[in-house]
């Protein structure tokens, strides 16, 4: 073959080749370039979730630690309770509550950004099962005693808005706690599993360990029931029943006016004229127990003859708060006297010297005289029947209409008229309108006149 023609036979072949390996060249670089940023991204990525880890761990060490001193807060309340009083054993379980609560809610903001394998969701799951059972703790021990929640500084509402759940006996207490104590166990579980989850994370953080329910008899079933006998033996913690009406605090509706003389049971407060009276007293609650049913009862007794007339309510009070409570109106006669008696019942007995009863004398002062001023008609039969429009002032509490001596059937419309049936007569006589302060006055519309049959 010629020499020319064996150069382009090599040149042919040869191109081929060089393209082959140029391309191979190419893929490689490619193939090495995306691997090494694999592994960028994930040396990138590792390093952030190690951060957070780290980030995570330092959050909750001083949580964890806070949370480690609350529970020997719980012990050494658990290990005192019987020497304690009523109120600070309230304020301890108000307090511990409130913390474990704290804890809970600051426990679950750390967890965003979240740690590596849930460890996060673990102890915030720890945290908030720890809250869960301060608030049982704190119901049994207030259920079985008969106490309530101390209300917080600053919040609104009367004392006496504080609430109580229902009573619960020895075995209903000691059940609670035991199921407290179930519950702390499944959040030391909870923890410890967060933990190790977070030990063995990329970024190896560590968290001290916190072990609520090992070690503490209060928790167990048995030992459940032990706390309650102590709790109902203590004599600190025995309850102080004192349910007292506050002396001297009743007010009437309407007002009273300027007093009248000293009667035998003191002074005598005169009200204006009406027909009812509004008795207002105010009870407090001076003992440790939540009281249900108390009964205040107000009763008006006439001077004299006269049935006594009775009104009561029920209430509920919280320890160490007091309340303002309106009892039903009461009827009343104008120009009359009255002993008014508020009494207050606790359901149980009261400790020895407590005020529960107040009195008060009133007399109600009579309505001004009625004034008749005109008759419509002013004619009728002799023989009676006439029905008669009286119009003039003052017809409330009108107790009879008289055709000059003989006495009418009536009925009051209003303050400024009556409807009267005369009744039989001869002759001009006068029609007098009589309420509780006395017969109206002549006037010149005052005169009836009977026909002759």
């Amino acid at each position: 073959m010629p020499s020319i023609e064996r150069r382009r036979h090599r040149r042919g072949i040869a191109r081929p080749t060089r393209t082959v390996l140029v391309a191979g060249a190419v893929l490689v670089l490619l193939v090495a370039a995306l691997v090494g940023g694999a592994l960028r991204a994930g040396s990138q990525s590792s390093a952030y979730q190690r951060a957070i880890d780290r980030s995570y761990a330092a959050q909750m060490r001083p949580i964890v630690a806070q949370s480690n001193v609350l529970d020997h807060q719980v012990r050494a309340m658990l290990a005192g309770v019987s020497r304690d009083s009523r109120m600070v054993l309230e304020a301890t379980l108000d307090t511990l509550v409130r913390s474990a609560a704290s804890l809970a809610s600051r426990a679950e903001t750390a967890v965003s950004p979240a740690p590596s394998a849930g460890a996060g969701g673990d102890v915030a799951r720890a945290m908030a099962q720890r809250a869960r059972a301060m608030v049982m703790l704190r119901s049994a021990v207030n259920r079985l005693l008969g106490m309530a929640p101390l209300p917080v500084v600053g919040s609104p509402g009367p004392s006496s808005a504080r609430t109580s759940l229902p009573a619960l006996s020895s075995a209903g207490a000691a059940d609670l706690l035991a199921r407290a104590g179930a519950l702390l166990q499944a959040s030391d579980r909870s923890y410890a599993s967060g933990r190790r989850a977070l030990r063995a994370a990329p970024g190896k953080a560590a968290l001290p360990p916190s072990v609520w329910a090992a070690g503490t008899v209060a928790w167990t079933s048995s030992s459940a029931l032990a706390l309650v006998d102590e709790l109902e033996g203590s004599p600190t913690l025995a309850p102080v029943h004192r349910v007292a009406l506050v002396a001297h605090a009743l007010a009437l509706t309407p007002a009273p006016v300027p007093p009248a003389a000293p009667t035998q049971g003191g002074t005598a407060v005169t009200l204006p004229p009406t027909g009812r009276i509004v008795v207002t007293a105010v009870v407090a609650n001076h003992g440790d127990v939540f009281e249900r049913g108390i009964v205040v009862r107000a009763e008006v007794r006439p001077s004299g003859a006269g049935a006594p007339r009775v009104r009561s309510a029920r209430i509920t009070l919280a320890a160490r708060s007091s309340e303002s409570q309106v009892l039903p109106a009461l009827p009343v006669v104008p120009g009359r006297s009255y002993t008014v008696t508020v009494t207050v019942t606790p359901p149980v007995a009261n400790t020895a010297g407590t005020v529960t009863a107040d009195t008060i004398s009133i007399r109600v002062a009579p309505p001004s005289t009625a004034t008749v001023g005109q008759l419509y008609p002013s004619k009728g039969r002799g023989s009676g029947g006439t029905s008669v429009t009286i119009l003039g002032s003052g017809f409330t509490w009108v107790r009879a209409v008289v055709f000059g001596a003989a006495k009418a059937r009536f009925k009051v419309i209003s303050s400024t008229q009556i409807i009267a049936v005369a009744p039989p007569g001869t002759g001009t006589v006068t029609v007098r309108v009589d309420n509780a302060g006395g017969p109206s006055p002549a006037s010149p519309g005052d005169r009836f006149t009977y026909r002759r049959s």
